[in-house]
Parts: C-alpha cells; sequence; structure tokens
C-alpha cells in the first residue's frame, strides 16, 4: 500500500508522462499535415477537391473596351470561397510576350494552354503544380493569325480556333488539312462569311463542331461543320444568325444538360446577354434561341464560359474594362434561364480577373 510521501512522489510523473504524450501526439499531426504540402501550391483538400483555373491575357469581349495590358497569369481558385489559392504561372516571368487563351487539361499533373504571342504562336504544356512549363506544340504555318479558342478532344487531337479558320492537330502533333486548308477555312452555304474572327468553337460527341463568328451583321452568327472538317458547301451543316445585330457571339459552352450556351458582348448595352440554344447534331440543326440572361449590368462583353460538372452551375467572365468580374449562375434547363447566385460577383475585380480568357474546372 502507497503511503501519503510515495503518492506525492508518483503525481508529477504521471502529470509529466501525459505532457510527453500531447506533445508527441500534436508532432504526429503536425507531421501528417505537412506530408500533403508543397512548395508551389500548398493544398489543404482532397485529392478529388475540384479549381478554378481562370487564365488572362488578350480577351475578346465582342467589341468592347478590355484593359490595356493583361495580367497574364494562370490562377487556381478556390470554388467555395472564389479566392486565388496559387498563380499556376506568371506569363510575364516566365516569358514576357506570351499570353495565355485557353486551357484544357492534358493529365492529372498538366494543362494544355494555347498561347497568343506575335513572335511565335505555340501551345505550352504547365505543370499545374506550378513548377513549371514547356512548348507541346509550335506551327507557324497554323497558328498564323490571332489565337481564339482551343479543344483538347477525347483521341489527343487539338482544335485552334484563329481569326479566319479552325486549324486540328492530330494526336502526334501533326497538322491535319482539307487540301491545303485549315480543318474550316471559309465556309459557304449559309456559314458565308466567316472568316474575319472565329472567336469560339464546341464540339459535340458525333465530332461536329459549332463555331462562333463575331463579325458585323450579317455574318454575327453560329455554324456548325461536319465531322471531317469543312471541304465544300454540304459540310456547312447548319446556321443560325445572333439574336440582334450588333450582338457578337464570344464563347460557346455545350451544358452538360444538352443545351448549347452562347454569350455575346457589344458596344450597344442591351446586346450583352447569354441565349440558350437547342443544337441537335444529329438532324444538324440549331433551334429555339432563348435569352438565358440579359442584365447588361451583371453580365458585360463577357469573354468566357466553363460549367462546374458537379452542380451544372455556369462562370461567366466580363471583359469590360469597367467590370472585370466573374459571376456564377445556376441553369435550368426547362426554363432555359441563368440565375445569379448570390448578389455579388463570385470574384470581384483583381489582377486575377484582368481580361480573363478562359476558364476550367479540374482537380
Amino acid at each position: 500500500m502507497l503511503s501519503e510521501h510515495n503518492i506525492t512522489m508518483v503525481q508529477p510523473f504521471r502529470l509529466l508522462a501525459v505532457f510527453a504524450s500531447l506533445i508527441i501526439l500534436i508532432e504526429v499531426l503536425l507531421g501528417c499535415g505537412q506530408q500533403g504540402s508543397s512548395p508551389f501550391s500548398p493544398n489543404v483538400y482532397t485529392a478529388t477537391h475540384n479549381w478554378l483555373y481562370v487564365a488572362t491575357g488578350s480577351c475578346y469581349g465582342g467589341g468592347v473596351a478590355v484593359p490595356a495590358g493583361p495580367s497574364n497569369l494562370i490562377s487556381k481558385v478556390d470554388m467555395d470561397t472564389g479566392q486565388v489559392q496559387s498563380v499556376v504561372i506568371d506569363y510575364n516571368q516566365y516569358n514576357p510576350g506570351d499570353s495565355p487563351i485557353a486551357m484544357a487539361e492534358y493529365d492529372a499533373n498538366h494543362l494544355l494552354v494555347l498561347v497568343e504571342n506575335l513572335s511565335g504562336r505555340h501551345i505550352d504544356l504547365v505543370n499545374k503544380d506550378g513548377s513549371g512549363a514547356t512548348i507541346y506544340l509550335s506551327n507557324s504555318t497554323a497558328l498564323n493569325a490571332v489565337s481564339r479558342a482551343m479543344l483538347f478532344l477525347p483521341d489527343s487531337s487539338i482544335l485552334v480556333s484563329k481569326s479566319n479558320g479552325v486549324e486540328k492537330f492530330s494526336s502526334g502533333k501533326s497538322r491535319v488539312t482539307i487540301g491545303v486548308n485549315p480543318w474550316i477555312y471559309n465556309p459557304a452555304g449559309s456559314c458565308a462569311t466567316s472568316t474575319t474572327l472565329i472567336s469560339s468553337i464546341g464540339v459535340y460527341p458525333n465530332g461536329k463542331t459549332l463555331y462562333a463568328h463575331a463579325a458585323a451583321s450579317p455574318n454575327n452568327k453560329l455554324g456548325l461543320i461536319s465531322s471531317t472538317g469543312y471541304a465544300s458547301s454540304a459540310d456547312c451543316l447548319a446556321a443560325s444568325a445572333a439574336p440582334t445585330t450588333t450582338a457578337l457571339p464570344t464563347k460557346i459552352l455545350v451544358h452538360s444538360s444538352g443545351d448549347t450556351l452562347v454569350s455575346y458582348g457589344s458596344t450597344t448595352a442591351a446586346s450583352n446577354f447569354i441565349y440558350s440554344y437547342n443544337v441537335n447534331s444529329l438532324t444538324n440543326t440549331i433551334t429555339s434561341p432563348a435569352p438565358a440572361w440579359t442584365d447588361y449590368t451583371i453580365v458585360n462583353g463577357p469573354t468566357t464560359m466553363t460549367e462546374d460538372p458537379s452542380t451544372g452551375n455556369v462562370f461567366v467572365a466580363n471583359g469590360t474594362s469597367t467590370f472585370q468580374t466573374i459571376e456564377q449562375f445556376s441553369y435550368d434547363s426547362t426554363s432555359k434561364t441563368l440565375t445569379r447566385i448570390g448578389a455579388t460577383p463570385f470574384m470581384p475585380a483583381s489582377i486575377y480577373t484582368r481580361c480573363v480568357t478562359d476558364m476550367q474546372v479540374l482537380p
């Protein structure tokens, strides 16, 4: 049996043991937290967490005044808070003169980035962790006009729209032509005339391409082209004029609902809007144009849109120099309408939203 003196002597040792155990536990917990970190992009989320990647560069908003001197960044944004988590690449430092125009996911660790630069347009392979980039594809013959949009297709081929056409590159990075012409060039029939500014492209599951052409009426239109590219007027499958003569299409978004959303910008305030279309790539029709959003005090000079595949929500970037915001909307495919989420922009104007050229929701 312990005496009162022995009990008094034991208690301090027990307290020391408990204290030591707590220190060890804290060290273990801190160590576990450090194992998942990166010197470039600390990430406290699981691997399945998605981010909004935002590129800023030489943007096009339908003729509206956009900021001079874009920030030329690709940023990684928390979709819950709208806060920038990291800068993936700063082209002003990496290669001054380069301006990121469009992005696509190449694999789990890399982005493909279409770069506009008068000294040499190209496509970069950019590390998502912010550790660097290399040139993936360069072709001065094909990329000979202002770069506008890019799609990375399931077969690893690439479509690039430029001012006067759409180029295609095979999975082996070879240029794919129709005769001596680009994949889509100077389409005739109801698609004519579309050789000024092909601002955006979308591709449907059967390979047919929808393009947006931004030029003065009557050439501000959408055109649907066959899956084999454009060789003759028969390959112009359908066309649709813009909702108003002053609206210029800036972005095509093939939404998971089956609808196609198209943003329009204009120096005429009321012609800044987003329309919903039923594009049937099987019957080759573009029908049921419906105004999904028309409030130009919220959407003005839209430059690009993207969808959050987990919710169907749509992010819209405003290029007008007095806006420079990113908005988030829900989309109702029954009423064909967008509803703004929140009373303020998802991302307010900052260096990270200065002339947004593309956005992608990716892990």
